[in-house]
């Protein structure tokens, strides 16, 4: 393969990532975000017309894109669009390869994030994985036999929409998505301090020992634990990673692998399981997964 650029975009509920590829560097540069159009698709179709002409000196050969809900990769339709409702039904391919005039590709975000790690991070060599990318929701990857498994309606790893609890009497809370969003805790945690507060100084506020704080913090991951059992248990991978912004946060991870190690002790019986890692490319595995996918597809 020849010297090429590939802008490649991750598009999340609440941010969209970018960055430019170069297939010669193998570098991923001028690396960049910015809020994500949250009332409609033609706002967000407008957003990324914008960035290509942002970028259009770097002479892009295509576009590759990251983006959460249910997709059917060769075809290029967004079968339901996770935290993006107005993406559902979509076809990002023929939408996009006219409206942008280069070749493009599209996977599930999770799903790049996991192709990122098999192709040069922590899942390299592993034939049996997970990948849970923390953000608005949670998005999931299982990787089965060293590929990516999507099931035969391709919600494998929907794991936003498990149900944990009454739908009738949670309504929207019984979904594990909305029990583990990063943006649905600081607002809950917001509240409970009565005045709107960033991730980073929550976060830092926990980690100083703030006594509300932190009980609300061991609820929640005390909650996820639990569930990123009921995987262990259900898909026995030999190891699991973490993604998405939040990953990039020490004292998190720390918190979350001592809380999962304390909860195996609690356990009548030994059970051999995965430990838990962060992604090689922590917020960046989503874009770097989405350049492989785009590079296995179209070349």
């Amino acid at each position: 393969m020849g010297n090429i650029n590939i802008l490649s975009i991750d598009i999340g509920g609440t941010y969209i990532k970018y960055g430019l590829y170069n297939t010669d560097t193998h570098q991923l540069t001028h690396v960049d975000a910015l809020p994500t159009p949250t009332h409609s698709f033609e706002a967000l179709a407008a957003t990324i017309n914008s960035l290509k002409k942002q970028f259009e000196e770097h002479l892009i050969s295509g576009i590759a894109f990251s983006l959460p809900g249910t997709i059917h990769a060769d075809s290029g339709l967004v079968i339901q669009g996770g935290a993006l409702q107005y993406n559902n039904q979509i076809n990002f391919i023929e939408v996009f390869k006219h409206q942008l005039n280069c070749p493009v590709s599209i996977e599930n975000d999770a799903r790049c994030a996991a192709l990122a790690e098999l192709w040069k991070g922590n899942l390299k060599n592993v034939q049996n994985g997970l990948v849970l990318v923390i953000g608005t929701g949670l998005g999931g990857a299982i990787i089965q036999n060293g590929t990516i498994y999507a099931g035969a309606h391709r919600y494998a790893g929907e794991l936003s929409m498990i149900v944990t609890k009454s739908i009738r009497k949670y309504g929207a809370q019984a979904v594990l998505g909305n029990q583990v969003s990063i943006p649905l805790f600081i607002q809950h945690m917001s509240q409970k301090i009565g005045k709107s507060i960033e991730g980073p100084e929550l976060f830092q506020l926990i980690e100083d020992g703030h006594p509300e704080l932190n009980k609300e913090f061991q609820k929640y991951l005390d909650n996820f634990v639990q569930q990123i059992f009921n995987f262990q248990i259900s898909y026995d991978p030999e190891q699991i990673l973490i993604g998405g912004g939040i990953s990039r946060n020490q004292f998190f991870m720390d918190r979350l692998v001592n809380t999962m190690e304390n909860f195996y002790q609690l356990l009548p019986i030994q059970i051999p399981h995965a430990k838990l890692k962060t992604c090689k490319f922590k917020n960046n595995a989503n874009l770097i997964g989405a350049v492989k996918h785009y590079l296995d597809s179209i070349g």
